[in-house]
């Protein structure tokens, strides 16, 4: 089927019709990404919504730059409004997160972002059908649930994906007709990346002795899909699952009275049904203990999503607006500019004052294992960060350190951690860690938090 062809059939399914809205498109320039945004833009004037790109450089290579600057010159000769942003994935990594899962991550966060400044109904991103065979193949290699084998959705949420039906094939043969110069991606050929692996190894081997393995695995999808649709509609019924727009919600004492396993299905239903993203193993395991524990629950899923007890039910909801990832490198002595909350950190040495001892609540002396030239991070809190508090004994979760000192959920996000070596040694009106408590010195470090101008205004 021609692409353009592939795209106005999706689009017709599309509940409601995507008229007098925008969609925006994840691009990224190389060769799936430009034939989407091309066939979105031709098939725009038949069904009268807009089109606008947006383009991530994840800031993993030297060449990202000067691709995002190629990706930006392409739209713009297509005649599209992009918008374009610089995120570090290597910055904004989470702990235990690989790479690709905090690229991936942070990816989905500006489109998201980006849809909702522009109020586009639909966010589309360029998953083809050789992606949909990777993908099973990939989580049938590494592990996974049903729900994992059934590939990546049609559409989740906003998300749509036009071109699952096509192979890269196709696609080529689409861009060459349109005489379209997309963008290569020299990490996609690195073989350290295990779908990279997959798509330029282990596929063609086997596809040199069963030319059927694309149908089976794609069959595999289609079987899984089924099975998992059924299984949603059982659990509806039988947690007595109601949506009210955005907001999913269950049977609290119902979902709690689940085996392990169909809760962790449950969980995942209820993302499929309110568009959130799969829940990750740190949320289903906090979920767990929540429940263990009889403690009133309160858990975040990611991208933007919370699960939350109200009265006798569990809600799916969209987290209250915070601030988004941030982090920062500081060369020290010396200040930074912390733009997500408005404040100035600084960090440099003093003599040691009677202040120190007594503690303050923007301000901290230090016994850093540091030197002038050094450089330390200050970002804000991720999944999984620990510290031992100012006189205790032993490591704790950083989220019990905020629960016990009543730091509002809505305000964790915006507190400005300093590390150093990837360990909290600061965390501003709460605590410092154990290890850099001041001992006998006459020279310390002192971190110092202050608002900014135009935060005072």
């Amino acid at each position: 089927m021609p692409v353009h062809a592939a795209v106005d059939r999706f689009l017709k399914r599309l509940e409601p019709q995507p008229l007098d809205s925008a969609i925006l498109v994840a691009f990224s320039g190389g060769p799936d990404s430009t034939a989407l945004l091309y066939a979105l833009l031709e098939s725009s004037f038949r069904f009268g919504f807009a089109v606008h790109a947006g383009h991530l450089d994840h800031a993993m290579d030297e060449g990202s730059s000067s691709r995002a600057d190629r990706a930006m010159e392409l739209a713009r000769h297509m005649g599209v409004q992009i918008t374009r942003e610089r995120r570090s994935a290597h910055l904004l990594r989470r702990r235990g997160e690989s790479i690709e899962e905090a690229a991936r991550r942070i990816r989905y966060g500006f489109l998201e972002e980006t849809a909702d400044t522009l109020n586009a109904s639909y966010i589309a991103t360029a998953h083809q059908a050789n992606d949909q065979v990777e993908t099973v193949l990939l989580r049938l290699i590494f592990g996974s649930g049903l729900a994992g084998l059934a590939g990546i959705p049609a559409r989740r949420g906003r998300v749509i994906r036009p071109l699952l039906d096509i192979d890269r094939q196709a696609i080529g043969d689409y861009l060459a007709e349109h005489r379209l110069a997309a963008v290569t991606d020299p990490t996609n050929d690195e073989l350290a990346t295990p779908r990279n692996r997959i798509r330029h190894i282990l596929l063609p081997q086997l596809r040199a002795s069963d030319d059927s393995i694309d149908d089976r695995l794609s069959a595999l999808a289609r079987t899984a899909r089924s099975s998992v649709a059924s299984l949603d509609r059982r659990l509806a019924s039988m947690l007595s699952l109601s949506q009210d727009g955005a907001a999913v919600s269950c049977d609290l004492e119902r979902l709690r009275a689940l085996p392990a396993p169909l809760r962790e299905h449950a969980v995942g239903s209820l993302c499929r049904k309110g568009g959130a993203s799969p829940p990750s193993r740190a949320a289903l395991g906090e979920l767990e203990h929540q429940l263990r524990i009889g403690a009133n629950m309160g858990c975040d899923l990611g991208g933007g999503w919370r699960l939350v007890e109200a009265s006798d039910r569990v809600r799916l909801q969209r987290a209250t607006a915070t601030v988004g990832p941030f982090a920062y490198t500081l060369c020290v002595p010396g200040e930074i500019h912390l733009e997500e909350i408005s404040q100035v950190l600084r960090l440099s040495r003093q003599s040691v004052e009677p202040w120190m001892f007594r503690g303050s609540r923007r301000r901290a002396g230090l016994m850093l294992p540091i030197s002038d030239g050094d450089e330390v991070t200050i970002r804000n809190r991720r999944p999984g960060d620990r510290l031992q508090p100012f006189g205790c004994g032993y490591s704790r979760r950083l989220k019990d350190v905020l629960i016990d000192r009543k730091i509002p959920h809505q305000k964790r996000d915006e507190l400005p951690l300093l590390c150093v070596d990837g360990n909290i040694v600061w965390v501003p009106g709460v605590t410092i860690d154990d290890s850099v408590r001041l001992r006998e010195a006459s020279n310390v470090w002192v971190a110092e938090l202050e608002p900014t101008q135009e935060s005072n205004k």
